[in-house]
């Protein structure tokens, strides 16, 4: 990928990480489908958290990468625009990205989210929040347990 455009990223995506040896050697997370590869970059690292912002790109013209929003609910469960997920992972059969950002180190809380390529971009299929650090799992196996979803929103 020409350094510029991941530059340009890196800057509004606003990571942390330094643009060096780390991301020099690109590889693609995935394939997209219609000649498109999902592309990774690591933007910043923390003790238990590491994070990425991604592109869609053609491999024959990496100039024209282009650098991924995804849609996340926040404190209010409005849904706001972010480049970056936290520990990432791509299913690239079922072209399905996920993330899972820790509270803390146990993993009881924290943010979950699912995303799936329709073509154009990664829409939101589901998320998940547990904010209180309380002991109790948040996880069932690698499931997020059905009481912490926040999107869809439940049906009242």
């Amino acid at each position: 990928m020409p350094k510029a455009v991941a530059e340009a990223a890196y800057e509004k995506a606003e990571c942390d990480n330094e643009l060096d040896e780390k991301n020099k050697d690109l590889e693609f997370a995935g394939d997209l489908g219609a000649g498109l590869k999902l592309i990774e970059l690591s933007c910043w690292s923390a003790a238990y958290n590491f994070g990425s912002i991604f592109f869609a790109a053609d491999p024959k013209d990496l100039s024209k990468a282009r650098l991924l929003q995804f849609r996340i609910p926040d404190e209010k469960n409005r849904l706001v625009q972010t480049f970056q997920l936290s520990n990432p992972s791509y299913d690239e059969k079922k072209k399905v990205l996920e993330s899972f950002h820790k509270g803390r180190g146990v993993g009881d809380c924290g943010t979950s989210g699912n995303w799936r390529w329709n073509g154009k971009e990664f829409a939101l299929v589901r998320f998940w929040s547990k904010n209180d650090c309380d002991g109790e799992p948040f996880f069932d196996d690698l499931t997020p347990l059905g009481k912490y979803l926040v999107y869809p929103p439940k049906k009242k």
